[in-house]
């Protein structure tokens, strides 16, 4: 896997100004400049898109308004499935992070969401259908996607869910089944290289780059470009140390080391956030 660092080449993710949408981008916390870069990816995909962890939106808004523009430039209905959790209440929501909600995180704007009716997943859609871009969208389902039914292989994947190395060994085995060849996989929140290792390892890269390559301000996607065909399965080979190791050392190597382990610490957020 190589790093693109050439800014000319990352650039083809910042090929088309971000377009304003009627009731503009909904509440969260993505910059406008990775907004720019998923709806460039979008706008570019070559077949079916996948979101996992949207929040209310914001995310959502800038990928369906890519399609939205691709389809204007002459390009062919894609089908876009959204997946969430969708927490619809306090108890949900102390369930899932284990905290409880904080009535004044993001200055109310997080207890309002999940205490509206329907929850998150219910403001998510109606910023979609305010800024009439839900009709873009094919499926979108409440729930994990570790153990969604979900069967398509999708040419882009956008996920907020990979926030540290506990979310990417739980969540990665599931999405790497998910993906096309050729795919952009896009990840929010992965910002170090041992992070984007992490990741890579459950996927066939090509290459990838960070966006704070080039736009340091607030930009923490990073983005695997799946190489198109997958990559020959090497032989078979045995699983016993080789000679002169010895089973505590190969088990040892496999571990995370503390630097690694200390880096995700400081990557990890002090509140679950999504796009």
């Amino acid at each position: 896997m190589s790093e693109i660092t050439d800014p000319n080449r990352i650039n083809a993710f910042l090929e088309h100004p971000l377009p304003s949408v009627p009731r503009g981008f909904p509440n969260g916390w993505m910059s406008a400049s990775d907004l720019q870069a998923i709806y460039n990816a979008a706008r570019r995909t070559t077949g079916d898109v996948l979101e996992v962890g949207p929040w209310l939106g914001r995310s959502s808004t800038a990928i369906a308004a890519g399609l939205r523009d691709r389809e204007a430039a002459g390009g062919s209905r894609v089908k876009y499935d959204i997946i969430d959790f969708g927490i619809a209440s306090a108890e949900e929501w102390q369930e899932r992070f284990n905290q409880p909600l904080r009535l004044d995180h993001d200055k109310g704007r997080v207890a309002e969401a999940i205490l509206h009716p329907g929850g998150s997943n219910a403001v998510m859609i109606n910023n979609l259908k305010m800024n009439d871009l839900l009709g873009y969208t094919t499926t979108i389902m409440r729930g994990d996607i570790v153990d969604s039914p979900i069967q398509r292989k999708y040419s882009m994947i956008f996920c907020d869910a990979l926030h540290d190395f506990a979310e990417i060994e739980r969540n990665m085995p599931r999405l790497a089944e998910l993906v096309a060849p050729g795919c952009v996989f896009v990840a929010d929140d992965v910002v170090t290289d041992e992070t984007a290792e992490r990741v890579r390892s459950y996927l066939d890269v090509k290459e990838f780059f960070f966006t704070k390559t080039i736009r340091r301000k607030r930009s923490k996607l990073c983005v695997f470009q799946i190489a198109d065909a997958p990559s020959p399965q090497p032989e078979a080979t045995s699983r016993k140390p080789s000679k002169g190791v010895t089973k505590s050392a190969a088990k040892t190597a496999s571990k995370p080391t503390a630097k690694s382990r200390t880096s995700a610490k400081k990557a990890r957020r002090a509140e679950p956030a999504q796009a």
